[in-house]
């Protein structure tokens, strides 16, 4: 490479490539030949790192903003579920209005009542205001996944009318 290359950019983008694009795989595939093909002890580790990650974004999200999150922390609580769920609540409704079947309802009030929690922390970050702007995302991320998770189990155990239970769909032979 060419300093005049490396000057505009190109080195500082093949960098980033190998750190979040190619160090990953690799680090994969060798998590993969040491774990010899074992999903449930691959599933478990991974499990345990999600959580791991999770608190991690939490607690550098909310340190900042300690001090706020003290003064207007019972506000935006009551304001994220209301959020969460009036998201959740719309998503389902207008499924309903159109007349969507039953499984498209309920994807459409995930899809409106649980946006992007991690990107709102993101952009928080971006413009320097984690103290104050990334608290929403902190608190609404929370517990967005916590209210998601309950609809999930709530819905997983009492699935669709029109769904065919433990009927995997088949195509015609030809």
């Amino acid at each position: 490479f060419s300093n005049k290359f490396l000057r505009y950019g190109a080195g500082v983008f093949s960098v980033k490539s190998i750190i979040f694009f190619i160090l990953p795989i690799i680090v994969a595939e060798i998590f993969r030949y040491y774990m010899k093909g074992d999903k449930k002890a691959m599933s478990e580790i991974l499990a345990f790192l999600s959580k791991f990650g999770i608190v991690l974004i939490l607690a550098v999200t909310a340190a900042p903003g300690r001090d706020a999150l003290l003064n207007i922390g019972v506000l935006m609580l009551v304001l994220s579920i209301f959020h969460i769920l009036s998201g959740f609540l719309f998503g389902y409704t207008v499924g309903w209005l159109f007349k969507l079947p039953e499984q498209d309802r309920r994807v459409l009030a995930f899809e409106t009542g649980m946006p992007n929690g991690g990107l709102g922390s993101g952009l928080a970050m971006q413009m320097g205001k984690i103290a104050t702007v990334g608290l929403g995302p902190l608190i609404w991320g929370s517990l967005m996944n916590v209210v998601g998770s309950i609809l999930a189990n709530y819905w997983q155990v009492r699935p669709p009318k029109n769904q065919k239970e433990n009927v995997p769909e088949t195509e015609p032979e030809k």
